[in-house]
Formats: structure tokens, C-alpha cells, sequence
């Protein structure tokens, strides 16, 4: 009777662990995402910020972390660690614009803490990692163009931004300011500041359907501060008017100088806008997202991508 005793208790608690009833939230949560603007329908662009690729894993902490007793108010909190590559070109399609901007790739892995509050949310991140060569964002295009698409190897690939070693510190907070039951608008900004991006980033936005609190909506990958019956259906409209102080990714080492606000390379002042839809029941989340922006180029051209995104949560 013993052996038997033994298997009946091994699967009663295997059941209950699996389970994992006790509570009504979900401890870790992985992404998958990429941006490109192959994705946007209806045009042939591959120029300026052309792709991006990232990964991130996500988990909630059940012991006082980082500023928590500073935020006492809170509803939750999260952190994250994530991969990304980018990679950014020319507009190599147009004669005589191969210099409009360099060749640049930006590897780099990143560490984020999110706070939730009723009405708002609060975000502090760090990026550190390689631009130049070692990115590897270069090599990784050439190859799906020449062996997925078929599309033209590049061979300015050569003449690209030298390797130096990448830092930005980043913050992120969001603020209701009317909310019906299908409809809000709240305010965000976002400030980067580092060797690769300063700026900062005031926005306005809109919500229409179904969508959570932002400290527990998919927009912002805050699902995991969601329920397990977490359901969102909706779509989100913004404009932001972006003040950049530097982008190493067509300034280079030039903030090595001091050389901030150089007009003479970069837009300091420009509009940013995007329309994305988002759906999330229980365990999944996914989300689509246009942006657009004026153009952050001293000739003003515009760029436009889309941004594609999957999560799944779990115990």
C-alpha cells in the first residue's frame, strides 16, 4: 500500500502546483516582437530605422525591490530583461541619396522595472550594448535579403558606424485624464538619455473598446500586473512631439564632442504618430502598431513602420 500512498500524494500536489489556484495573477510572461517597414501596406521603403528584432522575459517579484518603498500606492510591479537589434540605412532605393544618413546596427540587452498605480504607470529602464559592426545588424540583413527575400545584398554595409559601447538610461510615465467605459485619453512621455539616444518624448493618446487600466494594459506590455481573466480588445491613436538631443545612429561618436543639438545632421524637434490594435485573453496577448514619424532627418523625409508583437504568460 505504501508505493500506492506515495504515487496518490506526488500527483495530488503535482496537481496543485500545477494548478496554482492560489493565485489570480500569472508570475512570468515572454515577448517576441519585430518592427520592419516592409510591413507597411501599401509601399516599398527599406531606409532608415528598416528593422528591428527583440525578445524579453518578464516576472513579478513577491519580495521589495528597487524604489518600492517610495511607491506605496502601487497595484504591482514587474521586471524585465530583454535582447534587441536594430538596424538602421540610408534610403538606398533612391539614386543619389546613399548619404542621406549612415549605415548603423545597435545589439544591445536591456533591463527594465515597472511600477502600476490606479490611473498610471511608471517605468525606469537601462540599454547597454554595441553599435558598429559587432551588432552583427548588418550581417543578419544582408543574409535575409540574400537568402529569404532574394532582395539586393548591401554593400554599404561596409562603410557603417564604427564600433563603440552603448548606454541609455530610460524612464516612461503615464497618466489617465478621462476615461468613459469604452473610451480614455491619457498622457505619456518617455526620456532617453545615453551615448546612443536623448530625447524626450510628451505624447497624447486615445483608447476605443475594451482595454484595462495602463498599469495593466498590452499597449505598454504591462499584462503581467493583469488577472488571469485578463480580456482586452481595443484600439490605440496617439501624436507625440519628440525633442532629440542626439542619435548616435546618424551622429556617431560625435557626442564625444559635446556636439548636442546639431541641426546640421538631425531634426530637434519633430511628430511622431501611430494607430495600433491590441486583443489579450488569459494567457495571450498580441499587437500591431503603425508609426509614423515627420522625420528626424535634416531633410525632413518621413518614415513609417510597423511593429508586431506576441506575448504568453504562465506560472
Amino acid at each position: 500500500m505504501k508505493p500506492i500512498n506515495t504515487l496518490f500524494i506526488f500527483l495530488t500536489a503535482f496537481s496543485l502546483y500545477a494548478q496554482d489556484d492560489t493565485k489570480d495573477y500569472y508570475q512570468y510572461e515572454v515577448e517576441l516582437g519585430t518592427d520592419n517597414d516592409f510591413l507597411v501596406f501599401l509601399t516599398e521603403s527599406d531606409r532608415y530605422y528598416t528593422y528591428g528584432i527583440n525578445a524579453s522575459f518578464r516576472w513579478r517579484n513577491e519580495k521589495p525591490i528597487f524604489l518600492d518603498k517610495w511607491f506605496s500606492k502601487k497595484i504591482g510591479y514587474f521586471q524585465s530583461v530583454g535582447l534587441n537589434i536594430e538596424a538602421y540605412t540610408p534610403d538606398y532605393e533612391r539614386e543619389g541619396t546613399e548619404t542621406d544618413r549612415p549605415y548603423a546596427g545597435w545589439s544591445y540587452a536591456e533591463f527594465d522595472i515597472t511600477y502600476g498605480f490606479k490611473k498610471s504607470f511608471l517605468s525606469f529602464g537601462l540599454d547597454l550594448g554595441i553599435l558598429g559592426p559587432d551588432s552583427q545588424a548588418g550581417a543578419l540583413q544582408n543574409w535575409f535579403h540574400g537568402h529569404i527575400t532574394g532582395d539586393p545584398v548591401l554593400p554599404g554595409w561596409r562603410n557603417q558606424i564604427e564600433n563603440q559601447f552603448g548606454f541609455n538610461v530610460r524612464a516612461t510615465y503615464a497618466q489617465t485624464l478621462f476615461e468613459r467605459k469604452k473610451f480614455d485619453v491619457y498622457g505619456v512621455a518617455d526620456v532617453s538619455l545615453g551615448n546612443i539616444f536623448a530625447y524626450v518624448n510628451p505624447g497624447i493618446n486615445f483608447r476605443f473598446g475594451k482595454f484595462n487600466s495602463l498599469a495593466t494594459t498590452a499597449a505598454f506590455q504591462n499584462s503581467l500586473l493583469a488577472n488571469k481573466t485578463n480580456k482586452e480588445f481595443y484600439m490605440d491613436v496617439g501624436i507625440a512631439l519628440k525633442f532629440s538631443g542626439f542619435n548616435a545612429t546618424i551622429q556617431g561618436d560625435k557626442i564625444e564632442d559635446f556636439n548636442f543639438l546639431d541641426s546640421e545632421f538631425i531634426n530637434n524637434l519633430f511628430l511622431n504618430g501611430h494607430l495600433g490594435g491590441y486583443y489579450a485573453s488569459n494567457r495571450w496577448t498580441v499587437g500591431v502598431r503603425y508609426m509614423y514619424s515627420s522625420g528626424e532627418l535634416s531633410d525632413n523625409d518621413s518614415q513609417q513602420y510597423t511593429m508586431l508583437t506576441g506575448s504568453y504568460r504562465f506560472n
